[in-house]
């Protein structure tokens, strides 16, 4: 059984160190963002407009948050992670639960972020369709180049063994 011990308890709460994002948050990635999404709101990208509105200049748009922050894919990098520490035994699957980001401030062309992380909660052992195991929950928090949050992203996963059934499939 996958059980969580006092030292997976220990990683609770603690936040990595700070890791740049890889790209400043640029104009361009942002309009291939709005093409793939079918976003045509013009305070992205129109600035005679945007300076009409209460944020007073044109931002990026917020559901990009964590793409700000994704490592390259290419040459990898290596970063802490509270999750590797994490291994929970016996837990060979994992599928997504939820994802909810809070945007705190608005992201303007040029910001320079950085992201730090944190193993929010791990559940105790739960039993589902799929299998036996934990629901987990990180929180990355994004800041800009002032230090100031301008946004988390909560991700929630069930990492689990499946039933035996299952397994054998």
């Amino acid at each position: 059984m996958p059980v969580i011990t006092d030292k997976h308890r220990a990683l609770i709460g603690k936040e990595t160190a700070p890791r740049r994002a890889p790209h400043a948050v640029n104009e361009a990635m942002a309009r291939h963002w709005c093409e793939m999404v079918e976003d045509p709101n013009p305070i992205y990208f129109d600035e005679a407009y945007a300076r009409t509105t209460w944020l007073q200049g044109a931002f990026a748009p917020p559901a990009m948050l964590y793409t700000w922050g994704r490592p390259l894919l290419w040459p990898e990098e290596q970063y802490e992670t509270p999750l590797a520490q994490l291994a929970l035994e016996d837990c060979t699957a994992t599928i997504a639960v939820s994802a909810v980001q809070e945007y705190v401030m608005p992201l303007r062309y040029g910001d320079t972020l950085t992201v730090t992380s944190q193993l929010s909660a791990v559940s105790d052992e739960k039993t589902t369709r799929l299998g036996t195991g934990h629901f987990v929950t990180t929180i990355d928090t994004f800041r800009n180049q002032f230090g100031q949050v301008v946004g988390t992203h909560a991700f929630t996963f069930f990492t689990y063994r499946p039933h035996k059934a299952d397994a054998e499939r």
